[in-house]
C-alpha cells in the first residue's frame, strides 16, 4: 500500500509533519525497497499521552516486532521464531489487562494494596500469564516467542502530566525515562515486584535507581570461587541481574552443575551468551520447549518528577545489538543532542565496529568524530564498513540507513527529540544499523508531560511491518 497521511486539526504543520507528509522523509520512503520502508506513526489525537512509533527492518529477512499504543498503555514486543508470538501479544495482552482491571478508575489502580501490591501490578502480571496461556501449541508456531515491555502511565499530576509509570519487563526489551534536553537518565524512587523472585504479593521492594528497566539475559561467563568451586557471579553484570536470572533458571529447571552459560558471539567485540536455546531468560511463547524461559515479568513503579522535562522511550534490543549503542544513555544522549553526541571522541569506544576495524588493521578508516561534521562521520562509517558486511540483506539495510542519515545530517538546524521527535527517533534507529546492528529496531516515544506536540493530530507513513 502507498504511504498514508492525515493531519486532522488546526495550526501549522510541525517539522515532523511537513517532512513526513510532504517533504524529504516521504521522498526517502518512496525510494526504499518495499521490505526496507520504515513505519512512522505520530499521534496526539488520543485521550491521554501523545506518542511516536517507529519500526525499521534491520539486517534480518523479516521484521518480527509489534507495537501497541492507546494513549495510556504502550508496549513493544520483539518476536523470535516468527511473528506469531509478538502479534498475539500485541492483541491479547491489552485485552487481558483491561479484563483484570475491570471498571476501576486510575486512582483505584494505583492505590496501595492491603497488604499486597496495587491492583495495576496484579493486572499486569495476570495479563502476561493469560497471554502466555493463549500462545500456540501447534508444531512450528509453538517455537515462536517474544520478549516484551509494557508500560502504563498514570496521569496524576496537574495538567494531565505523568506522576507514576508502571512497567512490566519480560526479556531484553527495555524502557527508559530520560531528560529530553540532556539525555541523562535520572535516578527515581522505584518499587519492584516479581513473581519469579517471590516478591509479587508484597508492597514492593523499595529502592532509588536509574529509570531504565534491566534486560533479562545472560551477560557473560560465570565467576567461580576457586576455594569452593561455586559460582559467585557473572562477567559483564554490574547490577547482578544476569547472575540472578541464571540462578532462578537453574532452580526452576533443576539444571545440573555442568549446565553453564555458553558464548554464541559471531563478531569481534560482541558478547552474546545463552543458557537455554534462546538468549533472553524470560519470554512469552515457546510452549512446547522442554527447557522454557521464565514467564512472569519484573514489574516496576517509577515516581516521576518534572514530567515536563522528561520523555519515556520503550524499545526492543535492536539499539544495542553488536553494541551499536553501548548503553541506553548513549541512545538518549543522541536523541537529546545528535550533534554533540556525534562529536564525542569516544563515539566508537566499546562498539563491535571499533573492535572489528582494529582486528582487521583498518582503524585508520574510522574518523575522529570530534574533527569531522556529522555528515562526514556517517559517510566515512558507510565507506569503511559496507563492503565488509556478510550478505546482501545486511548491505541493503546499511545502505538504507546511510541514505536517511546523510539527509538528516544536512538539515539546518539539525533536529533533536524536542524539535522533530519522529525524525530524530528514526535517525537513532538508523544510526544503530549504520553501526552494524543486525537486528530490527522498533520503539515508542511517549510525551509524559501530557501535552500535544502535534496539535491534536495523527499522521502516519507506511504500515507496521
Amino acid at each position: 500500500m502507498p504511504p498514508q497521511g492525515s493531519a486532522a486539526g488546526s495550526g501549522e504543520r510541525t517539522p515532523d509533519e511537513e517532512s513526513i507528509l510532504n517533504g524529504w522523509v516521504r521522498r526517502y520512503y518512496a525510494l526504499q525497497q518495499d521490505d526496507l520502508k520504515p513505519w512512522i506513526l505520530c499521534d496526539s489525537s488520543v485521550q491521554g499521552f501523545s506518542y511516536v512509533n517507529v519500526s525499521v527492518k534491520g539486517a534480518r529477512n523479516n521484521n518480527e516486532d509489534a507495537i501497541y499504543a492507546d494513549g495510556q498503555m504502550f508496549a513493544v514486543y520483539d518476536g523470535h521464531g516468527g511473528k506469531h508470538a509478538s502479534l498475539l501479544a500485541q492483541k491479547e495482552l491489552a485485552k487481558h489487562f483491561f479484563k483484570a482491571t475491570g471498571n476501576a478508575a486510575d486512582d483505584q489502580l494505583v492505590a496501595p494494596g492491603n497488604p499486597g501490591p496495587p491492583l495495576i501490578v496484579d493486572a499486569l502480571d495476570e495479563a502476561y500469564a493469560a497471554t502466555q496461556a493463549a500462545m500456540p501449541t501447534s508444531t512450528g508456531k509453538s517455537q515462536a516467542g517474544s520478549t516484551g515491555v509494557t508500560t502504563w502511565v498514570y496521569p496524576g499530576s496537574p495538567g494531565g502530566a505523568a506522576s507514576k509509570i508502571y512497567l512490566a519487563c519480560l526479556g531484553d526489551s527495555q524502557a527508559i525515562m530520560f531528560h529530553s534536553t540532556t539525555g541523562v537518565i535520572p535516578n527515581a524512587p522505584t518499587r519492584l515486584w516479581d513473581e519469579e523472585q517471590a516478591t509479587l504479593m508484597g508492597p514492593g521492594v523499595k529502592t532509588n535507581r536509574a529509570t531504565v528497566t534491566a534486560p533479562h539475559a545472560i551477560t557473560g561467563a560465570l565467576k567461580v570461587d576457586k576455594a569452593t568451586g561455586r559460582a559467585i557471579g557473572m562477567r559483564n553484570d554490574p547490577l547482578g541481574v544476569g547472575f540472578r536470572e541464571y540462578q532462578l533458571l537453574k532452580q526452576r529447571l533443576k539444571f545440573p552443575p555442568t549446565k553453564v552459560p555458553f558464548c554464541i558471539s559471531n563478531m569481534p567485540g560482541e558478547e552474546r551468551w545463552r543458557l537455554l536455546n534462546l538468549e533472553p531468560t524470560r519470554a512469552l511463547g515457546h510452549r512446547n520447549n522442554k527447557e522454557p524461559p521464565m514467564r512472569h515479568p519484573e514489574i516496576y513503579e517509577w515516581e516521576v518528577e518534572a514530567a515536563d522535562k522528561h520523555m519515556l522511550l520503550i524499545c526492543c534490543d535492536g539499539f544495542f545489538s553488536k553494541n551499536a549503542f553501548v548503553s541506553p544513555e548513549h541512545v538518549t544522549r543522541f536523541l537529546a543532542d545528535p550533534v554533540a553526541f556525534c562529536k564525542r571522541k569516544d563515539f566508537f569506544q566499546g562498539t563491535c565496529l571499533e573492535v572489528l576495524m582494529s582486528e582487521m588493521g583498518e582503524s585508520d578508516l574510522l574518523p575522529d568524530p570530534s574533527q569531522v561534521s556529522m555528515a562526514e562521520l556517517f559517510y566515512q562509517i558507510h565507506e569503511a564498513v559496507n563492503d565488509k558486511l556478510s550478505d546482501d540483506t545486511w548491505c541493503d539495510a546499511h545502505d538504507s540507513a546511510y541514505e536517511y542519515l546523510s539527509v538528516f545530517a544536512q538539515e539546518n538546524p539539525i533536529p533533536n527529540i524536542r524539535t522533530a521527535p519522529a525524525k530524530t527517533l528514526l535517525a537513532a534507529a538508523y544510526l544503530a544499523v549504520l553501526m552494524v546492528s543486525d537486528d530490527n529496531i522498533s520503539c515508542t516515544l511517549v510525551f509524559i508531560d501530557g501535552k500535544s506536540p502535534y496539535g491534536g493530530r495523527r499522521f502516519e507513513l507506511g504500515n507496521e511491518h
